[in-house]
């Protein structure tokens, strides 16, 4: 069953295949230190392992959408963005670790402008654009360089020194974990097929340029992103 439509939600767009645990770990994550209304599209891409009984175990504000075959990554987040209403998505990956106030945080420098298309997280993938410490060596110097290896130690920090502060990136974000805006997404059209696997984020944030919208980073929110699992 899809979700109602809140002039003030997000709809989170989470594609998994045979990952429970880690799906599992997300979505305590997403009902625990989610500050913002939302509302979770699990789209099982024809799970063997149990990730496909995750809508028997969590009944609130969520739809699991169960395929008989594998539509791969983007089918799942197209098949998502049409069965979503609420006027901000949010794409993830199950290999992804938050914290309290990850989406509201994401949301409200989201809206700082009208033509702010889409917001990331810095993370902890070194292979991520928006890697800390790579953001903190190419963009931004003053980034902390902590003495902990805590999620949620790192995100009180981060907070405290850049509540509701983000940047604009030059480049494309890491689609593990992205806030976009609907209109933008309405705008731009679903994920392109044809496009190389692992070049979808680096086509989509071509496209919303191109559509004459701008990318930011959010340097109050911190996940951890783990190679899939």
């Amino acid at each position: 069953m899809s979700g109602g439509v809140n002039a003030a939600a997000a709809d989170i767009l989470i594609p998994v295949q045979n990952r429970h645990a880690s799906a599992r770990m997300l979505l305590e994550g997403i009902y625990r230190y989610a500050d913002f209304p939302f509302h979770i599209y699990v789209i099982d891409n024809n799970s063997a392992d149990s990730a496909m009984d995750l809508g028997k175990i969590y009944t609130r504000d969520i739809s699991v959408i169960r395929n008989r075959s594998d539509a791969g990554w983007r089918g799942a987040i197209n098949q998502g963005i049409r069965l979503s209403r609420n006027p901000y998505i949010v794409f993830m990956s199950s290999a992804v670790e938050v914290a309290r106030g990850w989406l509201a945080n994401l949301i409200a420098f989201l809206d700082t402008h009208s033509r702010i298309g889409a917001v990331g997280p810095l993370s902890s993938n070194p292979d991520d654009r928006q890697c800390l410490s790579r953001v903190r060596s190419e963009l931004v110097p003053s980034l902390p360089d902590f003495l902990t290896d805590d999620l949620h130690e790192r995100n009180r920090i981060l907070s405290y020194h850049y509540h509701r502060t983000g940047v604009l990136i030059p480049g494309a974000l890491n689609f593990a974990c992205v806030a976009l805006k609907r209109r933008a997404v309405n705008e731009v059209g679903p994920l392109a097929a044809g496009v190389a696997k692992g070049q979808d984020a680096e086509d989509y944030c071509r496209r919303m340029r191109e559509a004459g919208y701008v990318l930011g980073l959010a340097l109050d929110t911190y996940i951890l992103r783990h190679s899939d699992r």
